[in-house]
């Protein structure tokens, strides 16, 4: 049961003895609270409307209305009681983020309690009450109804919030490889890369699906590498990279591969001189055949202006 109120010592037996003859507001919703840890659900109810009675705005009371209507399937009620509660409650993201848990445990069909859940935390957002916590709160429920498209949006403004930021991504990155494919899937998850601090998962995560799902190893190449480079600490990240630039590498001469995936594999494998040897074959058309061959907006924004390598080609084609 939420409990807005420091939690009491004695056993709720004991405590319904001692308040007896409750004279507060406050002392009513004990009361209640503990009629309603015994399973006396009509009398916490009660006790609950009396502390309403002293003080039409105690909103411990208000919850705890709404929290019992919602366990009765009386929906109407317990919108009504929280949207009053929401009203006046000063510390309404918190509490909502209780209640909306409290719901999931007195609600037994998981639809059901998800279908309030999800209302109640759109209701703290209607408020204007809300902030990050009751945001990801709401995002990952969204995200657990595979509502993945209206979760986005809430986990993008999550990003530049430390505490959920490297969360908010993965989130944002599994969402965004179900709703889109091919190119557009890279040039949203390279939008959504520019606002993240850490960019080593989301990289990673875009490197496994251009490897498995679409097959494109010289895509998988690039983001393997960038996810290096984000995390350079990171052996996973390194054994990665190295794995698919050496099979690209093996694989090179039996597939014919052109010679800028090969550049890349050896360059980004340590064999710079090697890749030089093939940077020569591509001077006749110019840097711009780089550019041609991947996304605008890998080579563009990510590519062209890393340090690791956007020197070195500058050097090799200016």
């Amino acid at each position: 049961m939420l409990n807005l109120l420091q939690p009491f010592d004695e056993t709720p037996e004991a405590l319904i003895e001692k308040l007896k003859s409750p004279q507060s507001s406050d002392e009513f919703y004990l009361v209640g609270l503990a009629f309603d840890l015994l399973g006396k659900n009509p009398n916490a109810e009660n006790m609950f409307r009396m502390a309403l009675q002293t003080n039409m705005r105690h909103v411990p009371s208000l919850y705890g209305l709404s929290l019992k209507s919602f366990q009765a399937a009386r929906e109407q009620d317990g919108q009504k009681w929280l949207t009053r509660a929401l009203r006046f409650d000063t510390n309404a993201e918190e509490n909502v983020i209780r209640f909306q848990k409290e719901l999931k445990a007195v609600i037994p069909l998981y639809q059901k309690s998800a279908q309030w859940r999800l209302w109640s935390l759109q209701q703290l957002e209607a408020s204007k009450k809300d902030g990050p916590e009751s945001k990801f709160e709401l995002a990952r429920l969204l995200f657990e109804q595979s509502q993945f498209s209206a979760a986005l949006p809430y986990f993008r403004s999550l990003l530049s919030v430390k505490k959920h930021s490297r969360e908010a991504a993965e989130y944002l990155s599994f969402a965004l490889e179900t709703i889109y494919r091919g190119e557009e899937l890279l040039d949203k998850v390279l939008e959504v890369a520019a606002e993240v601090p850490n960019r080593s998962d989301l990289f990673f995560n875009l490197a496994m699906v251009c490897q498995h799902d679409q097959r494109r190893l010289d895509l998988a190449l690039h983001f393997f590498y960038l996810a290096s480079q984000e995390d350079p600490n990171d052996p996973g990240l390194r054994f990665s990279l190295e794995q698919v630039a050496m099979d690209i590498i093996s694989e090179g001469p039996k597939k014919k591969s052109p010679a800028i995936l090969m550049m890349f594999a050896h360059f980004y494998q340590g064999s710079h001189g090697v890749a030089k040897k093939y940077a020569k074959e591509l001077r006749e058309f110019g840097p711009e055949v780089l550019s041609s061959r991947m996304p605008k907006a890998l080579w563009n924004n990510w590519l062209s202006a890393d340090k690791g390598i956007g020197e070195v080609l500058v050097a090799w084609f200016a």
